[in-house]
């Protein structure tokens, strides 16, 4: 009795280990921290990919010298972490095609950046402005829609 009892416990003990186990994808198990990269360098970089997207949208304007307010328009610009635009910026309609594109891609570029890097914003509703005028042989954008009702 004391043998066929030894017998049953390691029988199950045995049948218990070769239970059958999930098959683990690779790309799903935990990463080696020493092969994360250095974040504050991929921000600073990111950072700099959009510095130098605006830079190139804003030298695409300033090439176009305001003369006529009917020959401008105005766009949304950039993401706030907690949504809407950042701003707003007055473009040339004759560059509309090239402009745009880039503005778009900048956008897409602040809205991934805020959320990779866990932004915050003030959540201000940045309003679009009233109109445009040109000073100086360049667009400025004058108040925003919400001023001008109320003064009207």
């Amino acid at each position: 009795m004391k043998h066929l009892l030894m017998i049953a416990i390691s029988v199950l003990t045995f049948s218990a280990c070769s239970s059958k186990k999930a098959i683990v994808e690779e790309e799903t198990l935990p990463k080696d921290i020493a092969l994360k990269p250095d974040n504050n360098f991929t921000q600073e970089d990111d950072q700099l990919r959009m510095r130098s997207l605006i830079q190139e949208i804003d030298s695409l304007i300033s090439a176009e010298p305001c003369t006529d307010v009917a020959n401008w328009k105005f766009t949304a610009i950039g993401a706030k972490a907690c949504g809407g635009p950042s701003s707003y910026i007055a473009y040339p309609i004759q560059l509309e095609d090239e402009i745009l594109p880039k503005v778009t891609q900048f956008t897409s570029m602040q809205s991934t950046f805020n959320t990779k890097y866990g932004m915050m914003s003030d959540c201000a509703i940045v309003l679009p402005p009233a109109e445009i005028t040109c000073e100086n042989g360049k667009a400025v954008l004058i108040g925003d829609r919400l001023e001008k009702e109320e003064v009207e």
